[in-house]
C-alpha cells in the first residue's frame, strides 16, 4: 500500500486464556476471525498519510504519563438495534482506554470515527436474525467459566492493514516508560495477525 493508502489502528493486546475462549466464539460468528486475532479496540482503523514512525511517535504521547491499569471483562452485551454485533463488555478499565481513545482521536492520529468509543471485545458481527441468538448464547455459555477475565495493560500495539487479508502488529507501545524486560510474564497476545507477515 502507498504512504497515502496507509491504514492503522491501536489495540490492547488480550491475553491466551481469554483469547481462546473468544476464538471459540469468533471462528463462527466474527467475519474478521481469519484476520486479526481478539482485542479491545483503542482508537479504530483509520487512513493516515503517516509513517509507521510518525504513528509511533503519537501514541508514545498520547501515552505519557500513563500507568498501567487493568481490565476486567463484564456480562455479555450487544449493540443491538444500533448493530447486530455481540461482545464482552468491560466492567474495570473502561476510563484509562476512554482516556487513551481521547488523547489519540485528537491528535495526530484524528479521524472520522461512526459511533461513539465504547471499549469492549468483540465476539461476533454481521449477524442475522438466525445467528444472533446463536452467538449470544455460545459467549454467555463459554464466558460464564472463564477463569481469568482481569488482566494488566501495560503496552498498546500499533496494527497495520496490510491488505484486506492480512493486519500485522507493530512493536509494542509501553506505558509509563515500562520495557519489555520490565514486563516478562504479563498478559500479552502471543498471535494476533492470521496470517503470516510479509
Amino acid at each position: 500500500m502507498s504512504r497515502r493508502d496507509r491504514v492503522f489502528g491501536v489495540v490492547v493486546p488480550v491475553p491466551e486464556e481469554v483469547s481462546r475462549i473468544a476464538d471459540r466464539v469468533r471462528r463462527h460468528y466474527d467475519p474478521n476471525f481469519p484476520r486479526i486475532g481478539p482485542h479491545v479496540t483503542v482508537l479504530p482503523p483509520r487512513k493516515m498519510q503517516l509513517t509507521r514512525r510518525q504513528v509511533r511517535e503519537a501514541v508514545e504521547r498520547a501515552t505519557r504519563g500513563m500507568r498501567p491499569f487493568r481490565i476486567a471483562l463484564g456480562p455479555i452485551r450487544t449493540f443491538r438495534p444500533v448493530m447486530p454485533v455481540v461482545f464482552a463488555s468491560l466492567k474495570e478499565g473502561k476510563g484509562p482506554l476512554s482516556r487513551l481513545h481521547r488523547n489519540l482521536a485528537l491528535g495526530a492520529l484524528k479521524g472520522t470515527e461512526t459511533f461513539p468509543y465504547v471499549p469492549h471485545l468483540t465476539l461476533g458481527q454481521a449477524l442475522d436474525a438466525k445467528r444472533f441468538p446463536r452467538a449470544l448464547l455460545l459467549s454467555r455459555r463459554l464466558f460464564s467459566g472463564i477463569s481469568r477475565n482481569v488482566w494488566p495493560v501495560d503496552r498498546l500495539l500499533i496494527v497495520e492493514r496490510l491488505s484486506e487479508e492480512i493486519w500485522i502488529p507493530l512493536p509494542p507501545v509501553f506505558m509509563n516508560r515500562a520495557t519489555p524486560a520490565e514486563t516478562t510474564g504479563r498478559a500479552r497476545t502471543t498471535r494476533f495477525s492470521r496470517r503470516p507477515k510479509t
